[in-house]
């Protein structure tokens, strides 16, 4: 495949990646303060799980290439909270919305004593560890990742400044309601994710734009 064509594909899964977590985020079940007990598990979450699922594949399948673009500018910052980021993805959001998919509901339903207390849909102590270890290595590579895009020379500030925003935002006490805690949760991170994509598509297409091969004259 052109290198070109994988880095568009990566911009563009970048792009989308925001919105579809913001998506999620916002069909997120509570019930009674609580996002994971059996009561809200089992209410029609299916639509709202799937999406931020598919947001975040798309958010692995885009995060080498928007980094490979900005790498050169974001220092060893970058890299770490690239690393973190990527690993906290794959290793805590990505098991638990596969569980939130395809298996929360009928758990809840047939048997609710084994959802967890501790937000990470089954009540196994090993998974709920590596769940807590792994979000918290998340947030803090977006945080670190953040930063590095603040630095980073020719880029637009308020992109690194919203990730950075979106990250503490996590640790802000407010009170666990739908739509509420989605946004908390999802909306900075999505906009800087989609905001990253674009300006991506845009240096994609400008490099094109100045590589292209001037006409021969008749």
């Amino acid at each position: 495949m052109n290198p070109l064509t994988l880095r568009r594909l990566s911009d563009a899964a970048a792009f989308a990646a925001g919105p579809l977590c913001i998506i999620g985020g916002l069909l997120h079940p509570i019930e009674e303060g609580h996002a994971h007990s059996p009561e809200a598990l089992l209410q029609p979450h299916t639509l709202g799980s799937a999406a931020l699922l598919a947001g975040t594949v798309l958010l692995l399948f885009a995060l080498p290439g928007v980094y490979g673009w900005v790498a050169p500018r974001a220092g060893k910052l970058g890299l770490a909270g690239f690393v973190l980021y990527f690993l906290g993805n794959l290793l805590s959001a990505v098991p638990h919305l596969v569980l939130m998919t395809f298996a929360a509901s009928d758990l809840a339903e047939h048997h609710p004593g084994m959802v967890s207390e501790q937000d990470a849909v089954i009540a196994a102590p090993a998974f709920e560890t590596e769940q807590i270890v792994a979000g918290i290595g998340l947030v803090l590579g977006l945080l670190v990742f953040s930063i590095g895009v603040v630095r980073a020379q020719g880029l637009p500030r308020w992109v690194g400044w919203t990730g950075i925003a979106g990250a503490v935002a996590v640790f802000v006490p407010l009170p666990v309601l739908p739509v509420v805690t989605g946004l908390q949760i999802e909306l900075l991170r999505g906009v800087m994710l989609a905001g990253l994509g674009l300006l991506a598509i845009r240096s994609a297409r400008s490099a094109t734009t100045a590589a292209a091969p001037a006409p021969a004259l008749v």
